[in-house]
Parts: structure tokens; sequence; C-alpha cells
């Protein structure tokens, strides 16, 4: 039986003979012809071809097919096709090689095995042969990369929507959040005032005064409570802003402190934290994307860490400032370290070291990305045995830049008792907002912002507005567009609470008029601040 040969085998003239006339090859004879450099072309492909015959033997290839199953051409031609597919889809292929043999042309999915054993995802089109002896042609396209995108934009997809769906709970919970604050502090004044006059009368010592000391000291250890709860809250909302590509200046040491408060459960079982910060400029950057390269590097150097050993094992973190004048941190950890003939991968993307199931291998290559897009870079030092550091340097905001963006700041004015109107969704936030203001303000409060409306067109006016942000049936955004119109003067003295602004018109609205603003759970300070400044 004579030998089969390559596709560009097949097009060479031989002797004024058809040349691989018999597996369906172009007729060539004398100088090349247009086909005998068609199939020339072809054998240098990047697309894998074959052609398969009757037996269903491989009597054709080209290189790419080589390159595709690592196999050389001498080991392939003669092999029957469906033992390098793989064995759970070689129903697959004898489906399309029934079709083939029909005359119907097809495209499936599949998985071949290379020679290592390794599999490689394929996009296998048959295309039937006009031959006597029967036969079809395979055109092999390599789905690795394609998969691979398809991995990344899946991994980016649940990103975005456990974003969205953080800042949705981080809303949720800053609401009741909001009245729990502001109703224990309420509570712990007027005991305050209540134990004071008590004391006077009945003395300290007194059973009364001892058990109003035990539900101050409650209620103080309430309030630290719900201080922790407000504090991860507000960690969390810089993890689950989606800011798009918005920058702005930016503190390292605030980010570096929300990422170290989300990663501590990682931390805390593997190795002590050392916090090492030194002065650093502000930088100009995006909050969010920045919390997301320091979390994955401190889980990354948790995880480098063998488990069980805190006390033996360290994570560092550093912030420095350069010689250029550009912040530096750096995240030390004392765990394996990283293999020098690893160490220029581990930026790749779907490269990890990590056990399946524990990593995708995108943390690092999309911490780059980050990085690069802010004119950062990221780097890493390491040997065996002794750890590793990975070091982020960012441009400092150039002072031009950091002039416009500091805000003027306010001299308190003393409160005037001015007439206020609270406008929230939450009935036990306007609840809250009235028992802590009542005694310096006269307030009006709302849970329908469209009845606010409606006052206001009726004549009503007011020293200041104190507006949710997010409500259901007309926003405190829809309510200051309303306002502006019927009276502007009104809508200037608007103050939005905000227990998250997790959208993006929202965020837009924010950036457009410059009322101030609180976030939930509310500072009162900080409000009666505002008050005061507002009020004439």
């Amino acid at each position: 039986m004579r030998r089969p040969r390559s596709l560009a085998q097949r097009a060479a003239p031989q002797g004024g003979k058809r040349a691989g006339a018999a597996v369906g090859s172009p007729a060539t004879s004398g100088a090349p012809t247009e086909a005998a450099r068609l199939w020339a072309a072809l054998d240098d492909a990047a697309e894998a071809i074959a052609f398969v015959d009757a037996d269903g033997r491989l009597a054709a290839v080209n290189r790419g097919l080589c390159a595709l199953t690592d196999f050389p051409e001498a080991d392939l031609l003669g092999r029957r096709w469906r033992d390098l597919i793989h064995p759970a889809d070689r129903a697959v292929f004898a489906d399309q090689a029934a079709a083939a043999a029909a005359g119907v042309r097809v495209s499936r999915e599949a998985r071949a095995l290379r020679r290592d054993g390794s599999e490689v995802p394929l996009q296998m089109t048959v295309v039937p042969a006009s031959l006597d002896g029967g036969g079809h042609y395979l055109f092999i396209r390599d789905l690795t990369e394609r998969k691979k995108t398809d991995e990344l934009l899946a991994v980016a997809g649940r990103m975005a929507s456990v974003g969205t769906l953080a800042a949705g709970v981080a809303h949720e919970i800053n609401n009741p959040l909001a009245y729990i604050v502001a109703n224990i502090d309420f509570a712990r004044q007027q005991l305050s005032v209540g134990s004071a006059r008590i004391a006077a009368l009945a003395g300290p010592q007194g059973e009364i005064g001892v058990g109003l000391r035990e539900v101050e000291d409650a209620l103080a250890e309430a309030r630290q409570g719900a201080e922790r709860v407000r504090s991860i809250v507000r960690d969390l909302k810089i993890f689950a802003r989606a800011d798009g590509e918005g920058t702005g200046p930016v503190s390292l040491r605030r980010v570096l402190e929300s990422s170290i408060n989300m990663a501590w459960n990682e931390i805390r079982h593997r190795a002590r934290l050392v916090k090492d910060f030194g002065d650093v400029p502000l930088v100009e950057g995006n909050e969010s994307r920045l919390g997301q390269v320091f979390l994955n590097l401190l889980v990354n150097a948790a995880q480098a860490v063998e488990d069980g050993a805190a006390e033996s094992n360290e994570i560092r973190v550093i912030t420095r400032t350069d010689a250029r004048g550009r912040a530096v941190v750096e995240i030390r950890d004392t765990g394996a370290g990283i293999p020098p003939d690893i160490q220029a991968r581990i930026f790749d993307p779907f490269f990890t070291t990590k056990p399946a199931g524990v990593g995708t291998g995108l943390g690092l290559w999309i911490c780059s990305g980050i990085l690069g897009a802010m004119a950062g870079d990221i780097a890493v030092t390491s040997e065996p045995g002794r750890g590793a550091t990975f070091r982020v340097t960012l441009p400092s905001v150039p002072p031009e830049a950091l002039a416009v963006a500091r805000p003027a700041v306010a001299h308190e004015r003393p409160a005037s008792g001015g007439r206020i109107l609270v406008v929230d969704d939450e009935p036990m936030i306007v609840s809250a907002l009235r028992r802590a203001l009542v005694e310096e303000y006269r307030i009006t409060g709302l849970t329908d912002a469209r009845e606010a409306v409606a006052r206001l067109r009726k004549g009503e006016r007011f020293d200041a507005i104190l507006c949710d942000l997010m409500m259901p049936e007309l926003s405190g955004m829809d309510l200051y567009d309303e306002v502006a119109r019927v009276a502007p003067a009104e809508a200037e003295r608007m103050i939005f609470i905000t227990g998250g602004a997790f959208t993006p018109r929202a965020r837009e609205f924010l950036d457009r008029v410059g009322n101030p603003r609180l976030e939930k759970p509310i500072d009162f300070q900080n409000l009666r601040s505002l008050l005061r400044n507002a009020l004439k």
C-alpha cells in the first residue's frame, strides 16, 4: 500500500500523473498549478486541516494539525482520527463522519488529545469530499484562547454581579443601622441627663443610680457594636462601588485599612500583621479598584503562609515615598516564596500555583492591569523559603490637582433654631432624626418625596432639607430637580443622606451638584455642623 502524504506532497507534480487524486487532492501536472499553490498555502495555514479517508484514517495533514496535536506528521498519517478525540466526545465525531458520508457539511465542538495526553478544545468543521472513494476534509480551530476569554468574561461578570449585590446589601444595612445608631445615641443622651438628676436627688450610690449606670454601660457597648458594623459596611462599600474608570485623589492608608479589614479573617489564623506606615502622598486613582488590588495581594500573602503557625509568621504592610515622590506600598510575607522560574509568569492570565478550585489564575493579572491603567506598576521579589514581597508603585497627585480637589473648610455658625424638612422613605429614620434634632429645630418629617414637592409648590419654605438620596417612588435626585424648578433657593438648601450611591446615575448626580451629603449611619455631630452652616 502506498504511504499517505502531507497536503503539500499531494500538491506536487509527479511525472504528469494526477498527484493525490486517490485521496481528493487536486490534479496537477507539469508546472505548479493554482490548485497546487493553494494546497501549499493550506499546508502553512494557521488552522489545522486534514483529509480523512473512507476508513476514518488521516490520509493528509497540514503543519497546523501537527502543531495542534504535538504529533509529527509521520505519526499522524495513517492513524485513525477518532483515536485522537477525547473518549467522551467520540460520539460527536461519529455523528460528523456520518453526516459527511451523507454529503452534509457540519460543525461541532469537541476535545482532542495531544501527544502528552492533555486536552485541547476544538471546533471541527467537516466538509464532504467529492470523490469516488469517499472521505471528508476536517477544518479544525483551536478554541483554547476563546475558552480562556469566555472564562475571563464569566469571572468578570460574576465579580460585577457580586459587586452590585454587595452595594445593595450595604445600602439596606445602612438604613436600619442609621436609626439604630441614632436611637442609641438619643437614649444615651437622655439617660445621662436623667442619671444626673437622680444622682443629685438620691446620691450616686443608690440602687437606682447603680442600675442606670449599668444601662448606660450596656448602651455604650451596643453603640460600639453598631460602630463596628458601620466600619464593616464602609469597607464593603469601597469594594462594591461600580465606579467604572473614574479617578481622583485617593488616600492609600484608608484603602489599605479597609483592605486589611476585609482580609483579616484570612490573615489572623496564619500570621501576625505588622503595619509599617510611613508618609505617603495621595495618588491619582480609583479607590474601589485599588482596594481590589490590595485585597488580592493580602489574601495571596496569607495563603502563602502555612495555616496554624500565626505566631511564627508575619505579613508586613509598608508604605513609603520613593526618591521620585511616588507612593510605594509593599506587602511582605514569610511564606514559602516563589521559585525564580515561576516569577516571570505569575502575572500571566490563568497562571496559578494554587490547587484546583482555590484560584483562577486571574488575580495578579487583573491587579497588573488595574495598576497599569493608573500609570502604576507592580513587581515581585522572592527567594524560595524566604517569603515574597509585592511592591506597588503609584504616581502622586500633581500639586495643582490637589489644590482643586481639597474641599473648602466651612466655619460653624451658632444654631438658629430654624425649620428643617426631613424626607426619607424609612419611617424610623425620620423618627430618629426628629428625636435627635427636635430640641434645636422645628422638624417636619415626611416619608413620601411627592408630598414634599406638593408642600413646596403651595409655598412652604424651610431653612434646610434633609433628604435621602435613594427612595422608591420619587428619589432624592428627582426631588432635587423638582424643587429646583419650583423653588430654586430651597434646592440649594438640600443636604443629601445616603446609604450608598451604588448606581451610575446617583454617582453622576452627586458629582454634578455641590450640595452637602452625609452617609448612613449618620454622624450627628457632623450633621449638626452642616445644619449650623446651612442656616442663616
